[in-house]
């Protein structure tokens, strides 16, 4: 006589979500197979617990007997999203959660959209003094717009910008990683003294206002410091980069008419680390100075009208050797725009960057055309001789100063394996792109090239532009971050 299974009960999400235990499970019953990843090691368990986001990790509970105690003695790694229409709901089930759970909170991640700013900063006072919360190793705040086309500085300059709790500073001593980010007005960074942080290895500001003082005061209390990113920041004219540990800097000033203070200068003045520098195409007016960096290896994107004469006064070596040979051995990586595209201007790069092996151009067509002024044979060239192995032109159209440009490439580049080219071609008309891509080859004349075995990829209605997502600046296990293959991003936000 067959038996009817009993059904489980399905515990509402609200209280899995507050770390409501279930009761214990049933044996595993016949037929099932046994659960493996149960019998791991308790610790083990829970430091699995502690990576998952705050939902899935409460939900672990409900697995089997074993899981139901480890979500609770787990640190927490709790990530809130804050909008007008589900408030109050998450800030009270936060309140619950940091109240009831038994381990520290590892991670504390806040989003919220278009709220007013007293009353962020006052739910976020009285978070941050959860004694639930010390020893918090990473902080994560991000304010963002309400929609993707909503003007940045919706109020007035009087009632903006938020203000960070002072109470953000006492984790100073334990924080690994800082981010704050603006995306819909600015923050306030508090204004403090001596900010020692000295174990913080990743930090991020963008959209923040602090003064110039403060921020070099806080640059030179984080002793460790691997990667940083500065991001249309109100309040600093000129940073000054001086860190025996930095590996990875991203820099980008983002505004054109306001505020005031913007950035106008960068100056790297001693980072022997520095492997990765981090450029916005749009910033053609910041000042970039690099004196001493002899391991940078990713340099982009370099905006409009680079020529060799800014290239030589971006890099100021600091030995007579060096300066006179007017060259930067080191960079493998370079993303730049071209407008327009230009032979002449990609020889003083190649020329300039011998070592370079993959090269990201993204082609633009807004100002005059230049006239050429190269002669072949061009002799001797290292990097197309012995290095460049990718090339990849975005916004590519198959104009004759397309082709021409990407020719020049395929005649003289001996070692190439792969080159692409991203059209931003409509995807709706499938006709027109089958047609376009079976042309190209033809255009290019791609069976007469210098390097045999090289590949080609035509990529239409492509979405690549040359922004740098802000969570590859902070990967430092990757030497190609522009390339997006490799990119595991959970939400983009650029430079």
């Amino acid at each position: 006589m067959a038996t009817r299974r009993a059904k489980k009960r399905k515990w509402p999400e609200a209280e899995l979500d507050a770390g409501v235990t279930p009761p214990a499970s049933e044996k595993t019953e016949a037929g099932e197979s046994p659960d493996q990843i149960s019998n791991l090691h308790p610790d083990v368990l829970r430091r699995i617990v502690s990576l998952l986001p705050t939902k899935d990790g409460a939900r672990t509970q409900s697995l089997s007997t074993r899981w139901r105690g480890h979500f609770r003695s787990a640190p927490l790694n709790l990530g809130v999203e804050l909008r007008r229409e589900d408030e109050p709901a998450p800030s009270s089930l936060v309140s619950r959660i940091l109240a009831d759970h038994q381990a520290p909170c590892r991670r504390l991640s806040l989003t919220w959209y278009g709220y007013k700013s007293e009353f962020v900063s006052t739910l976020l006072s009285r978070w941050l003094q959860s004694p639930a919360l010390n020893g918090l190793s990473e902080l994560d705040l991000w304010q963002k717009r309400k929609r993707r086309d909503e003007e940045r500085r919706e109020l007035p300059r009087e009632e903006d910008p938020y203000a960070l709790p002072l109470s953000v500073l006492r984790f100073s001593p334990t924080l690994r990683i800082l981010s704050i980010k603006c995306t819909g007005c600015m923050i306030h960074f508090p204004s403090v003294g001596d900010l020692h942080l000295p174990i913080l290895k990743q930090l991020t500001l963008k959209g923040v206002v602090v003064s110039e003082g403060v921020l070099h005061d806080v640059l030179a209390g984080c002793s460790v410091l691997e990667s940083l990113v500065l991001s249309e920041l109100d309040g600093v004219r000129a940073v000054r980069i001086n860190s025996s540990t930095l590996r990875s800097l991203g820099v980008s000033s983002g505004w054109r008419d306001e505020p005031e203070e913007v950035l106008q200068q960068v100056i790297v003045e001693d980072a022997p680390l520095l492997e990765k520098l981090f450029l916005s195409g749009l910033d053609d007016h910041l000042s970039i100075h690099v004196l001493c960096a002899p391991k940078l290896d990713f340099l982009g994107s370099l905006p409009e009208g680079f020529s060799k004469a800014k290239l030589e006064t971006t890099f100021v070596q600091r030995t007579v050797v060096a300066s006179l040979m007017s060259v930067v051995p080191t960079v493998k990586v370079l993303v730049l725009r071209m407008s327009p595209p230009s032979v002449d201007d990609a020889i003083d790069f190649v020329k300039f960057f011998p070592c370079l092996e993959k090269l990201y151009v993204l082609l633009y067509r807004d100002r005059a055309s230049k006239r050429a002024r190269h002669h072949f044979p061009l002799g001797y060239i290292e990097c197309l001789e012995l290095h460049l192995k990718k090339v990849m032109l975005i916004n590519y159209h198959g104009t004759p100063r397309d082709v021409d440009f990407a020719r020049f490439f395929l005649l003289n580049a001996k070692v190439l394996e792969h080159m692409e080219f991203a059209s931003r071609i409509s995807g709706n008309r499938k006709k027109y792109i089958s047609e376009w891509i079976a042309a190209q080859p033809r255009k290019l004349q791609l069976d007469n090239r210098a390097s045999e075995g090289a590949q080609f990829n035509f990529i239409p209605d492509s979405d690549y532009c040359d922004g740098i997502h802000i969570g590859h600046i902070h990967d430092l296990t990757t030497s190609d971050p522009f390339d997006r293959s490799l990119c595991r991003c959970d939400s983009i936000n650029f430079l």
